[in-house]
């Protein structure tokens, strides 16, 4: 079995107000993969970044990483090897950006601030305080404080939110690149981010796992759809799809057929060409992760 870089183990997490978090939950990820987090609000995501990073304790069973369990003898050293980018910023405001990754160097023990401030494409803000920075160049001096040590294991817990359209592309490419060889962690609710981020997805529900699996094999699993562009209006070829059999719906004035792109439609397409129907589009369509991430909430 691969190593486990991070593991829940009847996990469960209650809060003094009474409100159960996390429901004995039980997963693992392997040293390397690139796993989201998933979940609606309230699921038990953040709580579950929030053990791994030391800042709460379970109520029962136990939390480890990179084979430490959280808080017992080992776990700081596991701790060091791991970069954390924060859903809330939590920065020093009144420090530089020099200053803020010195903080973290010597909190990490390692790590060269000038060659990550050039790196992530600080240096000209070196000597900005933290509160004259946008949104966007604040979270990449988050960023850049989390891989400052090289670490082995990254948490990002919401990395982009609240950014524009164009600073949130920026981080996603340094994200990108700096996930290369790394095990992540990376809780989100923008679906399109994990999507393009990682491999592997775990959703969460009411504190309680509903799935964990690689994307390839919840996509596998899914009904083969194929999209069709006629000349004839999307009415005519929906009619005459559905007339051979196959379920047929219009949308965004195209047809989805209910058809494997490779192993049903060129028979389609042989009939409906015989029908008198000009096919010019045939394109495979696979399911988002929005859409198999809805479907698993609603199952």
């Amino acid at each position: 079995m691969a190593e486990r870089a991070m593991a829940f183990d009847g996990a469960s997490k209650r809060y003094r107000n009474g409100t159960l978090a996390l429901r004995e939950v039980s997963w693992s990820i392997p040293v390397g993969a690139r796993t989201c987090l998933l979940g609606p609000n309230g699921s038990g995501k953040t709580t579950s970044i929030r053990l791994l990073e030391g800042a709460l304790a379970p109520t029962t069973g136990w939390v480890a990483l990179l084979g430490r369990e959280v808080n017992a003898a080992g776990y700081a050293d596991a701790r060091r090897r791991c970069g954390i980018v924060p859903q809330q910023a939590g920065m020093y405001a009144d420090l530089t950006a020099w200053e803020y990754l010195e903080l973290a160097r010597r909190l990490y023990g390692r790590g060269d601030v000038r060659e990550t401030l050039e790196r992530f494409g600080l240096d000209e803000h070196r000597d900005k305080r933290l509160a004259q920075l946008s949104g966007g160049f604040q979270r990449r001096v988050l960023v850049a404080a989390a891989l400052l040590s090289e670490p082995d294991v990254l948490l990002l817990d919401e990395p982009t939110v609240g950014l524009d359209p164009v600073a949130a592309r920026d981080i996603h490419e340094t994200l990108r690149a700096a996930m290369a060889g790394r095990t992540t962690l990376l809780c989100t609710h923008n679906l399109a981010e994990a999507e393009a981020l990682c491999d592997d997805v775990i959703i969460l529900r009411d504190g309680v796992v509903l799935l964990h699996e690689p994307l390839a094999t919840l996509r596998e699993r899914e009904r083969p759809r194929t999209r069709l562009v006629a000349r004839q209006d999307p009415a005519a070829l929906a009619e005459r799809v559905r007339a051979h059999g196959v379920a047929a719906a219009i949308e965004d004035g195209a047809v989805v057929a209910a058809v494997d792109a490779r192993a049903q439609a060129p028979a389609l397409l042989r009939a409906l060409l015989a029908d008198g129907v000009d096919v010019y589009e045939c394109t495979p369509l696979a399911a988002t992760l929005e859409e198999l991430f809805l479907e698993a909430v609603r199952r």
